[in-house]
């Protein structure tokens, strides 16, 4: 009789844990789908304070997250959920930036903005580039030289770090690499270009690397190997993670200052880049809900 009581008990408890284990996995089922199911984010990315925080106080609802120095705000915009990195400046710390971003977040969109320094003498402060092309204008190589026959960087080559796999020997890596902004970005990017009064709003090259150029000779020869409408030191890095992981990726810049025509620096263009940036995300927004 006893044997057959704990027999019962055990079939219940049996079928009890087997409930549980079920509910359990019925649950992360759920929330899996709510995962999926989940509006993925717009990460808008800016270097400095002055190149995000005033595009952060723009959203609703805003939640600070940080990961080392990497600080994220979180918020709405027209109910769609925007995040806004503060990456910090320089090529390691925006690729870091982005890599933690995409883990994190998952995100639908990345659009690196800020200032930038003028390439093209045709363009003036406060004109703004959106990124056709970005790439990287500090990927180098230099020609062979021995002891005492000095140096010569306009005989540099640039250098495609993406070539292959191999050792930086390989003649196949002898070319400029060029990341290419998504056609929906550009598509919003130039639908509101018309609510900007400031400047020219164009499409052309942008170009980066951790060096700050105030040599015009050196500005003029970057412009013709590479073709660059402005420098920065953040935008190929961001596109080059945003293409390992397969997310879409467009660069904005202003011109805070033009060496090529004597344009000087404006700090006021930061403010001005984001507010053009905050009507292009508005645009992507409505762009993909009428999809």
């Amino acid at each position: 009789m006893k044997n057959n009581i704990f027999k019962k008990l055990a079939s219940v408890a049996t079928i009890s844990a087997t409930l549980f284990m079920l509910a359990g996995c019925n649950s992360s089922l759920l929330n899996e789908k709510k995962v999926e199911g989940a509006q993925r984010p717009i990460i808008i990315q800016g270097p400095m304070p002055i190149e995000a925080e005033c595009f952060a106080g723009k959203l609703e609802k805003v939640k600070v997250e940080k990961s080392g120095k990497f600080v994220f705000y979180k918020g709405k915009l027209n109910n769609y959920p925007v995040i806004v990195t503060k990456t910090g400046k320089g090529m390691e710390n925006a690729a870091a930036a982005t890599a933690l971003a995409i883990e994190k977040y998952n995100p639908i969109a990345i659009i690196n903005q800020g200032t930038s320094g003028g390439h093209n003498p045709e363009l003036n402060v406060f004109d703004i580039v959106l990124g056709e092309r970005t790439t990287n204008i500090g990927s180098l190589k230099t020609t062979n030289l021995d002891e005492g026959q000095g140096t010569d960087p306009t005989t540099w080559i640039p250098m495609d770090l993406m070539a292959s796999e191999g050792s930086g020997s390989d003649d196949s890596a002898n070319k400029v690499r060029y990341y290419y902004g998504d056609k929906d970005l550009l598509a919003a990017a130039n639908a509101v270009k018309d609510t900007y009064t400031k400047g020219k709003v164009v499409e052309g090259t942008i170009g980066s690397a951790d060096f700050w150029n105030s040599e015009v000779d050196r500005i003029k020869w970057i412009h013709e190997i590479y073709g660059t409408d402005v420098e920065e030191m953040e935008g190929a890095s961001v596109a080059q993670i945003s293409d390992a992981y397969d997310v879409a990726f467009l660069g904005i810049r202003i011109l805070s200052n033009n060496k090529t025509n004597g344009g000087t620096y404006d700090p006021g263009t930061a403010a001005a880049n984001q507010a053009y940036v905050y009507e292009v995300v508005k645009e992507y927004i409505s762009m993909m809900k009428n999809k």
